[in-house]
């Protein structure tokens, strides 16, 4: 069954430090997301890896950067990361992507490929030899709140069509009313960024959220 990963997408070290002090107690969470931007790639600066401790061993880190033409990722390494995922579009040429995809696995972590909404999904084939897991961008990145785009579905399933075997992550807008969707188009892990982090109760939202989709997928198996 597809799951719910909870994100962090903080401008400062005490917003990230709140912020996963509610995240690592979801029940049910074993991964979570955090977003990193360096002004240039995305217009909004976000937190630095520098900024951040080592992390609880007990989840999956997920560190997404939304950074112009990342190389180096043993901070990432260090601080408890296991997996990174790195924009197509921040590189200039397939070989620069290429490299970075190896280096991170050069450092013994995962890497993965996000696609900004208007890239065409074909392009990871390209790189399927060397990574199994992909994000597709459903908003505009650097930005929690954004507009959901519908276009998202018809992606995924491209994708899934694609790549039968590949992880496909979906980012940005994830909720209620549109989990079931995603999830039947054929992502694997859903990011949930505003709609647990901008409301009044993260654990009952999380949760709602949670249920909604295990609705879903009881009422296939029944």
């Amino acid at each position: 069954m597809p799951q719910i990963v909870p994100s962090i997408l903080e401008t400062t070290k005490e917003g990230f430090l709140a912020t996963y002090a509610k995240e690592v107690k979801l029940p049910g969470a074993s991964r979570i997301q955090v977003d990193f931007g360096d002004g240039i790639f995305v217009p909004n600066q976000i937190l630095d890896i520098k900024e951040i401790d080592v992390l609880s061993p007990a989840i999956h880190w997920e560190a997404h950067l939304m950074i112009q033409a990342p190389e180096d990722f043993l901070d990432y390494q260090i601080c408890g990361f296991k997996t990174i995922i790195v924009h197509y579009e921040a590189y200039k040429t397939p070989e620069g992507l290429r490299q970075a995809l190896s280096s991170i696995k050069a450092v013994g972590l995962e890497p993965a490929l996000c696609l900004k909404n208007e890239t065409p999904v074909a392009v990871a084939v390209e790189f399927s030899s060397i990574i199994n897991h992909y994000q597709l961008m459903s908003v505009k990145p650097g930005y929690q709140g954004t507009p959901f785009l519908g276009n998202t579905y018809e992606r995924v399933k491209e994708l899934r069509s694609l790549l039968p075997n590949a992880i496909i992550e979906v980012d940005g807008g994830v909720n209620i009313d549109n989990v079931k969707q995603l999830a039947n188009a054929g992502a694997d892990l859903l990011i949930l960024g505003s709609s647990i982090t901008k409301v009044p109760n993260m654990q009952e939202a999380f949760e709602k959220i949670q249920n909604e989709l295990n609705k879903s997928f009881l009422t296939k198996s029944e």
